[in-house]
């Protein structure tokens, strides 16, 4: 993952997906389906993505400040900030401030997602085609695309007909292809693009040197991926040991973690990294200011290798700005690391503070995903309901208002 948005954008510069960081983890595929890194196999087309029995039917992805899910039958809503055009609305840009929106809007043209992710101010589809398109702030070419500096509706990537995954990090953006190898396109001043240069392009290039991936993650300036056998290999920025090589060096192509194996899920945020091990054992390694690799203590030290977490039976995790959740084998969650604005969903706790050690998230049962942004989380259930919690200034818990909150609310219209 990886975020940030209108007048967030100095900030947003200090993210990254889940997964999504988003934030970008952004994270990337379904708990039940356990990847391609757990059955050893390589990514095949993407298809329908119907979801299965013990599935969620919703996958979701967290910007910096806004939100997105994609449903089962294709078709993508997004909720939060709007200011670079990140919910996919499709209005012109007239030189006015864009209102957010508190409740999930549909990005028109999109009917066919399989695939979902988005970055600090920018959001992505792999479609049933292979094709990926993408919408929002364009300002390192993260779009695909070097002719608009922003988007407020799907446009294609240019040169990418085989994707079957997709990954935003904070300005640049990473698919996964068909038969195992990654291109990346966007910002590149950390190497985070793999390319072996620190020149950034708005066109996607393969990254050097890796084949056989099955699962992806993008950070602010890192990025990460799974290949056959469950093994890691990370690049980019390194200054707070987010690559998990032992070192703090940056590395403009991917090197491999060599202390850790049988990795089922990885997840990136801005300066950390955590993965899911196929027994659901938790690793994170990089910066742990706020508590965030889940160890029950805090440092400000560079945590260059992977520590073990005291989560151990995790299905699924994701990892926002400053703080990680994770969906365990009862369906409940917990979350730790920065917890000021709710993001952990614990119960208020003043702003400045943070929880080192995985707490409950208060109203959720049952749970399947869970995804973060920036200082918001969201969970899906079993029910097709969607949950969030967090910083809720521009709407983007979906509730219908602008009130934070410390304890789990359901998104509107879900299911």
């Amino acid at each position: 993952m990886a975020w940030s948005f209108g007048l967030a954008v100095a900030s947003a510069a200090a993210v990254a997906c889940s997964a999504l960081v988003g934030v970008e983890d952004v994270r990337l595929g379904r708990p039940a389906d356990g990847g391609a890194a757990e059955s050893g196999k390589r990514p095949q087309s993407p298809g329908n993505d119907g979801a299965a029995p013990g599935e969620a039917s919703v996958q979701l992805a967290l910007g910096y400040l806004h939100t997105c899910a994609r449903k089962g039958d294709g078709k993508v809503s997004c909720w939060g900030d709007n200011g670079a055009g990140q919910l996919g609305d499709g209005i012109p840009f007239d030189g006015g401030a864009r209102a957010p929106a508190l409740v999930p809007q549909g990005v028109p043209g999109i009917d066919d997602a399989v695939k979902l992710a988005s970055g600090v101010s920018h959001s992505c589809v792999v479609r049933r085609s292979g094709t990926v398109s993408c919408w929002g702030i364009n300002t390192s070419g993260q779009l695909g695309r070097a002719s608009v500096p922003r988007s407020s509706s799907p446009v294609d990537v240019v040169g990418i007909t085989t994707a079957v995954d997709i990954a935003c990090g904070t300005s640049f953006t990473c698919a996964l292809l068909m038969g195992g190898t990654v291109s990346c396109w966007g910002a590149n001043s950390s190497g985070q693009l793999g390319d072996g240069t620190k020149v950034e392009r708005a066109t996607a290039a393969p990254v050097s040197q890796l084949t056989d991936v099955t699962s992806l993650a993008a950070a602010e300036s890192h990025a990460c991926a799974i290949v056959i056998g469950g093994a890691v290999k990370c690049w980019g920025r390194n200054t707070d040991g987010q690559l998990g090589n032992g070192t703090t060096v940056d590395s403009l192509v991917p090197t491999a973690l060599g202390t850790l194996s049988g990795v089922a899920q990885i997840v990136a945020a801005s300066h950390f990294t955590c993965a899911r091990l196929i027994s659901g054992q938790l690793n994170c390694w990089g910066t742990n200011a706020d508590g965030q690799l889940g160890t029950g203590t805090s440092s400000i030290a560079p945590n260059p290798t992977p520590a073990i977490t005291k989560v151990s039976d995790a299905i699924a995790v994701s990892v926002g700005y400053t703080h990680a959740c994770a969906v365990r084998r009862t369906g409940d969650v917990a979350c730790w690391g920065a917890a000021g604005s709710g993001q952990v969903g614990s119960g208020q706790v003043p702003a400045d503070a943070s929880v080192p050690s995985p707490a409950a998230v208060l109203g959720v049962t049952g749970a399947l995903d869970v995804s973060t942004g920036g200082d918001h989380s969201c969970a899906m259930t079993g029910t097709g309901a969607v949950l969030c919690w967090g910083n809720n200034v521009f709407g983007q818990l979906g509730d219908g208002t602008t009130k934070g909150a410390y304890a789990a609310v359901p998104v509107m219209t879900f299911p």
